[in-house]
């Protein structure tokens, strides 16, 4: 028996990787989820279920809550994907147009991304393509400014690690630096 459309869940996806974190509160999670809901309420959509992945890059899609909505998808049980914007649904130019050219129409699921001005049901701009190559480009800038400032950081001798090892604690002079604890020391001396 077909599932009707109204009962079908309207899927607000929110990904933040740790690179977003940097960039700011605009792609926090609290902040996602408040753009998707007020659109979803504004625009009459029904039986929403938020899925979440919180500290995934988009450049994999192994990510726990977009599984689980792709299943749910594979099942029939989705009707529409919304996204804050075109970048959180990932940033493999490749995998992201087979969802959107293939998968999403396969499966008759309509894909929304807000801030971008993107609904599948108007059809697909024929740059997107195009802004998928920048997203991903994105990926790898940030990866790559990433990896330059950590080797520059154990260049100059400060430490990556946020949490202290046993033996040792931050310098009370200089947070960025780590001294001998010296009764953690003779512990793990005498283990």
């Amino acid at each position: 028996m077909k599932q009707l459309e109204s009962d079908k869940i309207t899927a607000l996806y929110c990904r933040l990787s740790r690179d977003d974190e940097l960039a700011g509160e605009s792609n926090s999670i609290k902040n996602q989820k408040s753009i998707l809901s007020k659109y979803a309420q504004d625009n009459n959509f029904q039986n929403i279920k938020f899925f979440v992945d919180d500290g995934y890059s988009g450049t994999t899609f192994t990510r726990p809550a977009f599984m689980e909505m792709m299943e749910l998808a594979e099942n029939r049980k989705i009707g529409t994907i919304i996204v804050k914007d075109h970048s959180r649904l990932g940033r493999n130019r490749l995998i992201v147009g087979q969802l959107l050219e293939e998968d999403f129409v396969k499966l008759n699921i309509r894909y929304i991304a807000i801030m971008d001005n993107i609904d599948s049901s108007k059809g697909l701009n024929d740059f997107l393509p195009i802004q998928d190559w920048f997203n991903e480009m994105h990926a790898k800038n940030t990866s790559q400014k990433v990896r330059a400032v950590l080797k520059n950081k154990g260049e100059a001798g400060i430490p990556l690690a946020h949490n202290v090892p046993y033996g040792y604690k931050k310098d009370e002079n200089d947070n960025t630096k780590w001294v001998v604890d010296e009764p953690a020391a003779e512990v793990v001396k005498e283990i």
